[in-house]
């Protein structure tokens, strides 16, 4: 079977934006907000900042963000889907954190002069050339500025012992972002990215370790698959009855639950950060 190439341009987010998707995002973000708010830390954000956060989706990181920068800080959300943003400020005010969520893309939006620190995650893996999207980035903002992106490596995800069907939705998933022409591997991807616009970043990687209890992870890869099922039939990769995603979440949990213990890997979360020179 011949695999469909990229097209050359940027993709758009290929994970859509359903109501479904929106709610996984969520879910997503219980599973990862300690790592995320490790890295934030560890890059330099503190209280008091004014912080961009770019492709800030249902505002998983522009909230953890904002809990560090506290009240003397401001956040800034940036996403092209209202339809998230929506989400994100319902969330924000439920918290009673004035954070600003407004609509635009990070090559197309003028930057604020006063920001002291521009954060994503998750959002370089969908550019055609995340080296030059920094490059671009980095020429918009003052010296001094805090530049910290968060990107998952989709291939570290495993299971010891091996889980087949496990690893089944985690190659699937990670072969919808090759065949599309993303870097399905993008934390890996992050020093070269960051060197090519003339950063010099620090780096450090984490991973989410779990076993055949955890139910809520299982969850996330089979809406994460679900998301992505689409793309799945139109690549090649997997027809629905194949996927069979109604059963998948029962399918995953008695896989590992027969297991002799299985220790869980999730996907490794990478940080890198550089300061404008």
């Amino acid at each position: 079977m011949s695999t469909p190439q990229p097209q050359a341009q940027d993709q758009a987010y290929i994970l859509g934006h359903s109501e479904r998707e929106l709610v996984r995002l969520e879910r997503q973000a219980a599973l990862f907000a300690d790592l995320t708010r490790d890295i934030l830390e560890r890059a330099g954000l503190e209280r008091g900042m004014r912080v961009l956060d770019v492709g800030c989706g249902v505002g998983d990181v522009s909230l953890i963000a904002a809990d560090i920068v506290g009240p003397d800080g401001a956040v800034i959300g940036l996403d092209p889907s209202q339809a998230a943003l929506s989400v994100a400020r319902a969330r924000a005010q439920a918290k009673s954190l004035d954070i600003s969520f407004v609509p635009g893309t990070l090559e197309a939006t003028d930057i604020p002069a006063d920001i002291d620190a521009v954060t994503g995650r998750f959002l370089l893996l969908h550019m055609a050339d995340p080296g030059a999207a920094l490059a671009g980035l980095a020429k918009r903002l003052k010296p001094g500025t805090l530049v910290n992106f968060i990107e998952f490596d989709i291939s570290t995800s495993y299971a010891l012992p091996a889980l087949p069907l496990l690893h089944e939705c985690i190659e699937r998933i990670g072969e919808v972002y090759r065949r599309s022409g993303r870097t399905a591997d993008m934390g890996a991807s992050l020093y070269p990215a960051y060197r090519a616009a003339g950063l010099a970043p620090e780096m450090i990687g984490l991973t989410r370790i779990s076993n055949d209890q955890d139910v809520d992870g299982f969850e996330f890869i089979v809406e994460s698959t679900r998301s992505l099922m689409p793309a799945m039939e139109a690549l090649g990769i997997a027809g629905a009855a194949e996927i069979g995603i109604e059963t998948l979440h029962e399918r995953l949990i008695d896989e590992a639950q027969a297991s002799d213990d299985p220790c869980i890997f999730y996907p490794r979360l990478v940080g890198a950060w550089a300061r404008v020179s």
